[in-house]
């Protein structure tokens, strides 16, 4: 197969042969620049064999040499918006058809639109009522009541006929024939149910039909010598295609019939669009691909089956060769076989984004050597698409390809606060045993609580200190590794430390604000200050919370196998896929139970607080002033917890509607 302009001149090509007599010159340039040198004569990008005494340079797997130096960059670095090749070639041809083309149109334009530019004119014929407006050979019947063709509308000229919005139930294509030059007919939104087939050709180029009620076509729609280029049935409730439906269109060069309600195809159905260019069958029913749903038409270059509940794709289902952009998004697909996309090895662009996979195997791409652009959900992916000049995302906002903690700032901040979690809770954690020995009973019980909350902090401060250590371990590489990490043991305990920071924090400032509510509320009130029945308290409170975040290492049936192991940080917010396996359980903990105890905190306090003040104004003041000092400690301690919380709260939100 010959190579494309792409790949023969290459914005980054992989390989570069040289001369013998140039390895010496270049060997130290060489071990600066990432690359690897090869004496075998290799073949790339379709380049001739290399003569004997020459040298090949060639880039690490995952990196595109520039133009025209020998300087190597990683995938990541191609198209970022940024010139990392001293040549700045990395980002040249960076336009992405795949996305670009896909709504441009998802979201088509008017098909008068062409002309918006040209001054309305008064129309040739009689209009009484002023129904339509005239544009040059343009004639605009929008949402003007039609039931009918105005009878004054005359033939002459007419190349554009626009009747969206009007009511044509029932719709006689017959009547079109007086325009001898009709080239477009638009349609749209017009409530059509059932439609008469046409029974002699004429000059319609494109033909829109999109947001009717039709739910199938007649046979021998088109009649003989039809010249139809553009056909739209998208927006229809159509759920059946006949063999019939697309005879005589041999000149049409685009289908579309998304939305609608196909759920099956069959081979003859399509066949007789020989000349057919572009396809979208995007958001209907489709469930499997099989050999002969879409045959093999050797023109195709564009077909969107995105937005439908495609499980399974047989081996020579996808059998076209000339295809250059697929869309498969947003689909059930949870397993890929390796040999399923092995006769497309012309295509350059596609999309897999919002699959099930967890994974996806790098022999399922490799026969996809002309392949451009990628897309998939997550960026971990892209290590199936190492070769792939283009893949997107690069990053899921914390962790990229390339770093585990992607931004400098957040990185910095990891480790300070990790440093500030270990170091500050452990002093707080002596000074507090120290006061307790010391204290009488009442304090002591303070003091007990604000341990096992420094202790609950510094769970958290362990967990980041987890975190910045493997951020330094794979950075610049964490991509080779992500796999690996996220599936790791360490992984999973980092999370469950996580889990159980949060949840024992949330449950012991709850716990707090009960016992100084009681105690500033209810000064009189005489309490057992049994040491024993705060120690309960404090072991049911940890069991709680430790039942809580092992969970997910324990019920992999609901969970999934590595709940924790979801994204590189090992959270179990899961804000990047807010509906993955055991989703309620983490909207549970971190809106409800947050929620919760966030409001009986503010409110406790609130009452706190008017007590307090409450008290300053009476004669005989029951309120010891201790008691008000640890009411205001609390009272600070609580209200810098809620800030951290609010935000996770309102994130997790956001994230379960979509955003």
């Amino acid at each position: 197969m010959q190579p494309t302009p792409a790949q023969a001149s290459g914005t980054l090509r992989r390989a570069l042969v040289l001369p013998e007599t140039e390895y010496e010159r270049i060997l130290e340039q060489q071990q600066q620049l990432g690359g690897s040198f090869n004496r075998n004569t290799v073949t790339v990008d379709g380049a001739e064999p290399a003569e004997p005494g020459t040298v090949t340079f060639r880039c690490e797997d995952g990196f595109f040499r520039c133009n025209n130096t020998l300087q190597c960059i990683e995938q990541s670095k191609n198209c970022n918006g940024f010139p990392d090749c001293d040549d700045g070639s990395d980002e040249l041809e960076c336009d992405d058809d795949v996305g670009r083309n896909y709504y441009d149109h998802y979201f088509r334009k008017r098909p008068a639109a062409i002309n918006d530019q040209l001054p309305y004119t008064p129309c040739n014929w009689n209009d009484a009522n002023n129904t339509c407006k005239c544009r040059g050979t343009d004639v605009l019947c929008e949402y003007k009541g039609l039931t009918g063709l105005p009878s004054v509308l005359t033939s002459e000229n007419v190349t554009l006929l626009d009747l969206t919005g009007n009511v044509f139930i029932e719709l006689n294509m017959n009547v079109f024939q007086r325009f001898p030059k009709l080239s477009t007919l638009v349609l749209r939104h017009c409530s059509i149910e059932r439609i008469e087939p046409v029974k002699l050709a004429g000059s319609i180029d494109a033909l829109h039909l999109d947001q009717n009620g039709l739910t199938t076509l007649p046979d021998d729609f088109f009649p003989p010598g039809t010249v139809l280029r553009i056909l739209v049935l998208s927006g229809n409730r159509i759920n059946r295609l006949g063999r019939t439906n697309f005879v005589n269109l041999e000149f049409l060069e685009e289908l579309d019939l998304k939305d609608n309600q196909i759920d099956a195809l069959t081979e003859d159905v399509l066949a007789p669009l020989t000349n057919l260019r572009i396809l979208y069958l995007n958001n209907n029913r489709l469930r499997k691909l099989v050999p002969g749903m879409i045959p093999a038409l050797v023109t195709l270059q564009t077909l969107s089956l995105a937005r439908n509940q495609i499980e399974t794709i047989e081996v020579c289902a996808l059998d076209l060769p000339s295809l250059e952009h697929l869309y498969l998004s947003e689909n059930l697909l949870t397993v890929i076989r390796n040999d399923t996309f092995g006769n497309l090895t012309n295509l350059v662009g596609f999309n897999l984004q919002g699959n099930k996979f967890d994974r996806i195997d790098r022999r399922v791409l490799d026969n996809l050597t002309n392949l451009h652009h990628i897309h998939f959900t997550e960026f971990h992916h892209c290590k199936a698409a190492l070769h792939v000049r283009v893949c997107e995302p690069k990053g899921d906002g914390i962790s990229s390809n390339r770093h585990l903690l992607d931004n400098p700032v957040l990185r910095a901040s990891v480790w300070i606060m990790a440093a500030i979690g270990i170091v500050g809770n452990l002093l707080v954690l002596f000074g507090r045993y120290v006061v307790g020995s010391r204290s009488s009973q009442a304090h002591a019980e303070h003091s007990l609580y604000l341990r096992h909350l420094a202790a609950s902090d510094l769970l958290m401060g362990v967990y980041l200190g987890i975190i910045a250590t493997a951020d330094i371990i794979f950075r610049g590489e964490y991509l080779t590794h992500d796999e690996e990490w996220r599936m790791s043991s360490i992984c999973a305990f980092s999370g469950f430390l996580s889990t159980l920071s949060c949840q024992s924090s949330t449950l012991l400032l709850t716990l707090v604000t009960w016992d100084r509510l009681v105690s500033v509320t209810r000064p009189l009130y005489q309490r057992s200050s049994s040491k024993t029945r705060v120690i309960l308290r404090l072991a049911v409170l940890w069991g709680v919370a430790t039942a809580a975040a092992i969970a997910p290492l324990s019920a992999t049936e609901y969970f999934g196998p590595h709940f924790y192991g979801s994204n590189g940080v090992c959270l179990s917010v899961h804000i990047h896929d807010p509906y993955a396996m055991g989703w309620e359980y983490s909207a549970g903990l971190f809106i409800l139970v947050n929620t919760v105890s966030l409001l009986f905190i503010g409110i406790s306090y609130l009452r706190m607080l008017q007590a307090i003040r409450v008290s300053r104004n009476e004669t005989r003041n029951t309120l010891n002033c201790r008691e008000k000092v640890v009411a205001r400690r609390f009272a600070i301690i609580v209200a810098t917890d809620c800030v951290c919380w609010m935000p996770v709260i309102v994130v997790k939100l956001v994230a379960l509607a979509g955003k």
